[in-house]
């Protein structure tokens, strides 16, 4: 279990070198309010339970609106570096994505001519009714047949406003130049489909999004079993990438309960393994990255391999890679 004593974290993105994995994370000192200052850190394990904490990569500045709060981001290979990208300025009224580059997964660089923002065309300013500001947050990097995309929470005009959340696409061959593209073909989820995440599995796409109770649209949450927690990660899949993605069941990747359950999960495949990975909060516990959680590969998404787990701190400790 990964936490830092008196400070919050937040939302997590990964990445695998060398027989370790790299951990992402978002934090500020518990003595201020979440999602105002988020700055980024970086730790690093060979077990995905036991964490070396290497500090802080990239601080926020609350007193310049461009660099106010950092937020959600992911890790690619493109080429022959690896590529960060991450919001620079959540909570701001134009969000805007900004990009570095690192040769180790340790030293990064910003790219101070990078940065793409919502392109007015195809996707919305329009706030959801959960959070006003326009949905532009938590960019997925991957590369596909020569192309870095990305995909990130977004929002089109042209649907209902309790279902307008979409995956946002856009994709680029040198970091500077960005074609948009349509969302992806999802269902109508909700308003906001919370850190996107991809993967490329077996000659399928997996696509996870994470959505609480108010972020659901009424039909997807009518499907939500009422004795589990409704905050949560979801898996869908399509046989190719633009869509259409399907879900089975209520869709859930985890089909149990458990205090603090994890939220903006992100799989990892570790030593052959995939593995379910997301941040606890829990109102008597201090805020931590859940232990790995095995996940089995399906014909309708990623679902845990487990029928239960108890995370850190209870009676029964999750599954050691």
């Amino acid at each position: 279990m990964f936490h830092k004593e008196g400070y919050h974290l937040g939302d997590t993105w990964y990445q695998i070198a060398d027989d370790r994995a790299h951990l992402y994370f978002l934090t500020c000192p518990d003595s201020v309010e979440r999602h105002t200052c988020w700055s980024i850190g970086h730790a690093s394990s060979a077990d995905l339970i036991n964490w070396q904490d290497h500090g802080l990569l990239f601080d926020s500045k609350p007193d310049d609106p461009e660099w106010s709060c950092l937020s959600t981001g992911s890790v690619c290979r493109f080429g022959d570096r690896w590529v960060m990208a991450f919001l620079r300025n959540h909570n701001q009224p134009d969000p805007r994505t900004a990009y570095a580059e690192s040769d180790d997964l340790f030293h990064w660089t910003l790219l101070p001519d990078a940065g793409t923002g919502i392109d007015d065309v195809v996707y919305t300013r329009r706030g959801s009714k959960p959070f006003k500001n326009p949905r532009w947050r938590d960019p997925f990097l991957f590369e596909e047949d020569g192309w870095l995309y990305q995909w990130i929470t977004a929002a089109v005009e042209a649907l209902p406003d309790n279902a307008d959340g979409v995956v946002g696409v856009m994709r680029t061959r040198d970091l500077k130049t960005w074609e948009i593209l349509p969302p992806l073909q999802t269902p109508p989820l909700g308003t906001d489909l919370e850190c996107p995440k991809g993967y490329r599995i077996d000659g399928q796409y997996h696509l996870l999004v994470s959505l609480f109770d108010v972020l659901q649209a009424p039909d997807f949450a009518a499907k939500q079993p009422p004795r589990l927690n409704p905050n949560t990660t979801f898996s869908l899949v399509s046989d190719t990438l633009a869509g259409p993605y399907r879900y089975g069941g209520d869709g859930r990747v985890l089909p149990f309960d458990a205090p603090g359950i994890p939220y903006a999960c992100e799989a990892i495949c570790f030593n052959g393994q995939w593995y379910l990975l997301g941040t606890c909060w829990h109102r008597h516990k201090p805020d931590h990255i859940c232990d790995p959680i095995p996940l089995k590969v399906t014909e309708t998404g990623l679902r845990a391999a487990v029928e239960e787990v108890r995370f850190s701190g209870s009676e029964q400790a999750p599954a050691k890679p």
